[in-house]
């Protein structure tokens, strides 16, 4: 099945705001458990780093999967950005180190991807310190050829659906944070009185559903 390349997803397919990748990867004989691990770590770097640079690059989830007896693995994301900008973040804000501990026990490691860091200078060049001077820069003008390893490897969704699609990671935020703020207040025995304004009759019964 071929697939069209677009500006949002690139390979992939979109619903309302979000796109998503499924990009496909050999593993090395042997490396099954290490690869698995180095995925692991990728996620808790995620979990742990600050949420908001996370929601900033567009990211809604992430996951790998290893199949086929432990031959292959599947590195599958959604995003709401557009593909370039989306690759781009993912790198300079969840760090390109972390991709390497992982893409290093696959084939493509041998073929594609450290011919591609040679290429771009090195690895020091694409890791370390990303505040240094010119690294964004640097991690930006080589970008191009990461993204053709992932698009190689890509494989468009027969079908894909998204129940919140319409909304953004910053909209879900804050909708969270301002049911919060509003059971506070319905908690105020304060605020009873305030509470009985027709005005609020909309937010009053849309806390009871």
């Amino acid at each position: 099945m071929s697939s069209t390349i677009t500006k949002k997803a690139g390979k992939g397919r979109t619903d309302g705001v979000i796109s998503e990748l499924a990009t496909y990867f050999t593993i090395k004989p042997g490396h099954e458990e290490e690869c698995a691990a180095a995925c692991q770590r990728m996620c808790d770097a995620l979990a742990m780093g600050d949420m908001a640079d996370t929601i900033k690059t567009g990211l809604r989830d992430t996951r790998h999967v290893i199949f086929d007896n432990g031959t292959r693995l599947l590195w599958a994301t959604t995003f709401e950005t557009e593909w370039d900008p989306y690759i781009d973040d993912a790198f300079l804000t969840v760090g390109f180190e972390h991709f390497v501990d992982w893409m290093q026990h696959t084939e493509e490691w041998d073929t594609k991807i450290a011919p591609w860091i040679e290429k771009s200078g090195g690895l020091e060049s694409l890791t370390g310190d990303k505040t240094r001077e010119g690294f964004e820069e640097h991690i930006l003008a080589n970008m191009a050829g990461m993204k053709q390893i992932l698009q190689d490897g890509q494989q468009q969704a027969a079908a894909y659906w998204n129940p919140v699609s319409s909304l953004t990671m910053p909209e879900i935020a804050k909708a969270h944070r301002i049911n919060a703020a509003f059971q506070e207040v319905l908690d105020n025995p304060a605020a009873e009185e305030a509470l009985q304004h027709p005005a609020l009759q909309p937010l009053l019964a849309q806390a009871a559903s």
